[in-house]
Order: structure tokens, then sequence, then C-alpha cells
């Protein structure tokens, strides 16, 4: 198992309720990621490593999301500021290729600000023995957040990431579990209890502080660390 997961990271080397899900500032980026783009040969080699899984979590290729049409247990919801008023539209699809594509428009109409989409796991996964989550990434410039919940409920608690990657080549994007941020309503809550890592019941992706216009945020598998 560990010889998978140190292929797997070499290969990648070179490389509310709305109002609950992200309205706020965006949280201080901690995450590791290396802008340097992958060659085609590396490229092609990763995406075969990364989407040799199947179904949402594979515990012997450490992986936690899944993107193919064909296998992804993941049932995308689309949320965001529709539900106090806004605009925003941003929704999950998985494409032939094997990526996940996280697209909409953020619109600052009646109050809004933000597009997010949240999946629920087929059962609670114990991610107690990793570090964190590692994905291949390609942007627009803009900042994404992942969230975490132990529960399936959106008006939980959500432990956020914030990320940026590239524009031109894939980003390397590690984010460690203790850098996820409690938030409410796009509020930091202060007295939260650490993540439970033993207990990830529900996935989520973001656009959020603002960040007018249309969005494209181009994935590869979610893997573990």
């Amino acid at each position: 198992m560990k010889e998978i997961a140190t292929t797997l990271l070499a290969l990648c080397a070179g490389s509310a309720w709305a109002c609950a899900d992200g309205m706020g500032q965006q949280s201080p980026q901690r995450s590791l990621h290396s802008g340097v783009s992958l060659s085609k040969a590396q490229e092609g080699q990763a995406m075969k490593e990364n989407s040799t899984t199947d179904g949402c979590v594979q515990e012997q290729t450490r992986t936690l999301v899944v993107f193919d049409r064909q296998r992804d247990a993941l049932n995308w919801q689309s949320l965001g500021d529709r539900v106090m008023g806004g605009q925003s539209d941003g929704a999950v699809v998985q494409s032939d290729e094997r990526y996940g594509y996280f697209s909409g428009t953020v619109r600052l109409d009646n109050g809004g600000g933000f597009a997010s989409a949240k999946g629920d796991l087929p059962e609670a996964l114990d991610a107690s023995g990793f570090t964190g989550i590692e994905l291949l990434a390609r942007g627009d410039g803009k900042t994404y957040k992942i969230g975490l919940r132990t529960s399936t409920d959106r008006r939980s608690i959500v432990y956020q990431h914030s990320f940026t990657p590239d524009t031109e080549g894939w980003s390397r994007i590690r984010l460690p579990f203790n850098d996820f941020i409690p938030t409410w309503r796009g509020q930091t809550v202060t007295d939260a209890e650490p993540l439970n890592t033993g207990h990830l019941a529900s996935v989520s992706l973001f656009v959020s502080g603002r960040q007018a216009g249309e969005f494209h945020l181009k994935m590869q598998n979610w893997v573990l660390f």
C-alpha cells in the first residue's frame, strides 16, 4: 500500500445552506503546491495511475474522490447563494477524460457572491491514518476551497482549506488536515473541535469571497497522503 501511495506522490510531484457554505472572507491559503507544469508524459502517467480506482473511497490506492462518469459514486449537489436570494450558480461534472470540472458564475446581485457544490460519501471514511488531501488542479486565477464535514447535514460546521491553482499548468495541491478551518455561515468557529478525520462524511467545493464572474476549476482525483 505504501509503495502505491509513494508512486502516486512521485508522479504528482512534478506537479445557509449556502450561508454556511462560504460567504465570508477567504481563509488564509496554507496549501503546499507547485506551479510547475507536468510534461505530457508525466500528465498521462499521472492520469492513468490516478484513475484506476473503482468507486469513491478505495483504501488500497488511498483515493478519496474519483472523477469518472462510469464509476464515481458521488452525487454532487449544487448549492450556493440562491437560497438567500443570490443569483450565482456552480456545478461539478465529470468528463470523459476523467477530469472533474467545477464551473459556473458568481454574481453579486441581491447580496450574493459565492457558489458551492457538496457530495456525500457513500459511507463515512476513517482518514485518521493520513495527513491530508492531495490533488492536481488547474484554475483560472481565482481562489477555491475544499470543505470537509463529519456529517452529511449541510447546516453542520464545514472545515475549509483554500488554494489557488496555476492557470497554465497542473498544480500539485497538498492540504493538511490540521490546516482546515472550522466555519459556519462563512465565519470561523473559534471554539470548534479540531476536524475529526476518523469520520469524514461529506466533501465540498467553494468559490467565495465575492469573486464575481465565471469560474472554471479542473481537477484530477483527490487522494489521501
